[in-house]
């Protein structure tokens, strides 16, 4: 076991060598002025097929903080947030997105709120955001529809469960991390339904973002995985978890993944 650090923080990187250095450097220089040497990115580089994988391992020779895994297989981003949920040494443990999305003055204002809190989630939703540059039309409906959809089905008051920006005490996550088992876009929806259902005390709070250009996403097909991976959460938290291990739902997610 290694010494304890104050944060971990969780980077799942996926074909990111446009923009990973950059942002690496930037989350560097700023946490250390808050931590010193005392925190560590996990940086998890899921499923490559470009140079990220170089670049990271070049910067862990520069950057002790620096932690890289290559998992051999594809794991998702919730599958590599779980991977660095079970290797994070801190006292506070979040993750943010790969493209630097989330600037270093909304890190610190999300650490400040976790005080008296288990977990603080950064939102784009509510009083007190600020978008320094908006996503495209599509995509902020897909999101609205999408958030609306959770908040129905779960009866959670969060208004924004997506945003790439989270951190929680190492106490709420290890009590969840196993119980975890979603990958995909429900991942982070899987993880606040836990830790709300054990009674942790979730903090939203608003963030200045900006929307980075260089998405690899199908609009269309993410919408549709989102649909429903988050219609397969409901179930598997119901009474009628039963029906998400049938065949025929089974073979639908199998297709749908591969869309």
């Amino acid at each position: 076991m290694g010494r304890v650090k104050d944060l971990s923080v969780i980077i799942p990187a996926y074909n990111e060598e446009k923009r990973i250095e950059k942002t690496l450097r930037n989350y560097i220089t700023f946490l250390k002025k808050l931590y010193k040497e005392n925190f560590e990115i996990i940086v998890i580089t899921d499923g490559c097929e470009d140079f990220t994988p170089k670049i990271v391992e070049n910067l862990c020779k520069e950057f002790p903080c620096i932690i890289h895994i290559r998992p051999p297989k594809r794991l998702g981003k919730g599958g590599a947030i779980i991977k660095g949920f079970k290797v994070a040494k801190g006292e506070v443990v979040g993750f943010l997105d790969a493209d630097g999305s989330t600037p270093c003055e909304s890190i610190e204002f999300l650490l400040k709120n976790l005080r008296g809190h288990d977990g603080v989630i950064a939102s784009r939703w509510i009083n007190g955001a600020v978008i320094r540059k908006d996503e495209p039309l599509a995509r902020r409906i897909a999101s609205r529809v999408f958030n609306f959809l959770v908040r129905v089905l779960f009866g959670f008051h969060f208004k924004d469960t997506q945003c790439g920006a989270k951190f929680f005490r190492k106490k709420a996550i290890k009590s969840v991390v196993n119980e975890l088992g979603l990958t995909d876009w429900a991942f982070d929806i899987d993880l606040l339904y836990r830790l709300n259902k054990k009674g942790f005390k979730i903090k939203e709070v608003p963030i200045t973002w900006r929307y980075e250009e260089g998405s690899k996403l199908n609009l269309v097909k993410v919408s549709i995985q989102m649909f429903l991976s988050v219609i397969g959460l409901r179930i598997k938290t119901s009474p009628f978890a039963f029906i998400a291990k049938s065949k025929p739902i089974r073979w639908i997610y199998k297709v749908v993944r591969e869309l």
